[in-house]
């Protein structure tokens, strides 16, 4: 037997021998904590350790009143009331953003369907100038003269209604015209002729600074199977040119000496293509040009800063639509008029200087020029303040290719509408079905 002695202290106890021997074959032991040595007084305190939660309480609680609002507004998120508040409002958000979505659907099918009706007259030949204006409106296709235009028969409809507006006409308020700052178009052909060797070298650092070469690059990745490019001036878009998606090219221009260049430059590069043609000539004279007996199409037109050099522009374009295959497609980059009065009044200020250094014209309304060609456009994007424009053309009648129509008039449009028009039937027929159901028979009615 031994007489053992205890402290209290936490730890795994270890058991040592030590102190007299307390009489026959009795020692005594000590048991001793292994990781302290401290032997509390009689009137310490023993307290329960925290828990995990408890711990997480108080600081929560102390970030509460933090000194640094990222750390306050943490703790404000991560409270209980707020995720409770925070639940609501995400409810909330979820029942307008329905409603939203119930809405926009709504005023899309009644937009697709008045398009429809005005689609069909205008296939018709009925529609008259106000019902074409809205059509252009409601594929947002409104240039500036429309805008003008469009104002001034909502007024006539505010005061008059829409009985008489078959009868009215009114006149164009064309910008390309009425806008002294647009100058009339010159013969720059001597310009450009005198400008050829110093050209490259102008414009190259313009264009780096606005990052031309990647609305080049885009221009050029259109070319697909015999190529047409109009104005094509020193061949500066060749080095964008995919030689294995083209059948055939044709360059022209009306400046001998730019073409000289452009032969250079495209022989540089792609000295085994041999299907390349150099015609020196210009665009309104493209169908003079052609072969009468057997008349050249082509897959692909383009151009690039061509129209605000062209004597007659309109002209250019429809002279592009008759050269076209069925199918084909007119690519234009230009630079004209931008979307804000600010950076217009720039360009028409600036208009004759720009006229005398590089011949062009680059504050026309090119929206007008493409409405008055009678082209289709399949996409129209613009950048650099809308003053440079990117154009898909084709001609009136061809219908869109695969890679022309959007994800929602693929997958989307067509869908809303059958399945709206699907609920209008079927409110129709339970209509129809409770009038039937309702009317009396003839016996009941005796």
């Amino acid at each position: 037997m031994f007489a053992v002695r205890r402290n209290f202290l936490r730890g795994p106890l270890r058991v040592t021998q030590c102190g007299p021997s307390l009489g026959s074959g009795y020692k005594v032991l000590d048991l001793v904590r292994c990781k302290s040595t401290y032997i509390p007084s009689p009137d310490s305190v023993y307290k329960k350790p925290k828990s995990k939660e408890q711990i997480a309480r108080e600081k929560h609680e102390a970030d509460l009143k933090s000194d640094n609002w990222i750390i306050r507004y943490g703790a404000i998120a991560r409270s209980e009331k707020f995720s409770k508040a925070l639940t609501k409002y995400i409810l909330a958000a979820y029942v307008v953003f329905i409603l939203y979505g119930l809405n926009y659907t709504k005023k899309l099918y009644k937009k697709d369907k008045e398009l429809e009706d005005i689609s069909a007259k205008i296939d018709m030949g009925v529609a008259n100038e106000y019902e074409l204006l809205r059509y252009k409106e409601l594929k947002n296709t409104l240039r500036t003269r429309d805008v003008e235009k469009l104002k001034q028969y909502q007024k006539i409809i505010e005061k008059d209604g829409t009985e008489n507006l078959d009868k009215i006409t009114l006149e164009n308020n064309d910008q390309n015209k009425i806008n002294e700052k647009i100058l009339p178009a010159r013969d720059t052909t001597d310009f450009y002729e005198m400008k050829a060797e110093e050209y490259d070298e102008g414009v190259s650092f313009e264009e780096m600074m606005i990052r031309m070469g990647k609305r080049r690059k885009w221009l050029m990745k259109h070319c697909k199977g015999d190529v047409l490019e109009v104005a094509c001036g020193t061949g500066r878009n060749i080095k964008y040119l995919d030689p294995t998606k083209i059948n055939s090219i044709t360059f022209l221009d009306a400046s001998e000496k730019m073409m000289e260049i452009t032969n250079k430059k495209f022989r540089e590069a792609l000295p085994n293509f041999k299907k390349c043609a150099f015609v020196v000539g210009k665009a309104e004279d493209l169908i003079d040009l052609n072969s009468k007996e057997t008349p050249v199409k082509y897959d692909t037109i383009v151009e690039a800063f061509g129209l605000c050099s062209h004597h007659d522009p309109v002209k250019s374009l429809k002279n592009f639509a008759e050269l076209l295959k069925p199918g084909g497609r007119i690519i234009l980059l230009e630079h004209g008029r931008g979307s804000y009065d600010t950076i217009n009044k720039i360009l028409d200020d600036r208009a004759e200087k720009r006229l005398k250094t590089w011949g062009c014209r680059w504050n026309l309304d090119i929206g007008e020029i493409l409405d008055d060609s009678g082209l289709d456009v399949v996409e129209e994007r613009r950048t650099h303040f809308g003053t440079t424009w990117c154009i898909v053309a084709k001609r009136k009648g061809d219908g869109k290719k695969k890679e022309e129509i959007g994800f929602f008039e693929k997958y989307l449009g067509a869908s809303v509408k059958s399945r709206i028009e699907s609920f209008t039937n079927d409110g129709k027929k339970q209509d129809s079905l409770q009038a039937t159901h309702n009317k009396p028979t003839s016996e009941t009615s005796k």
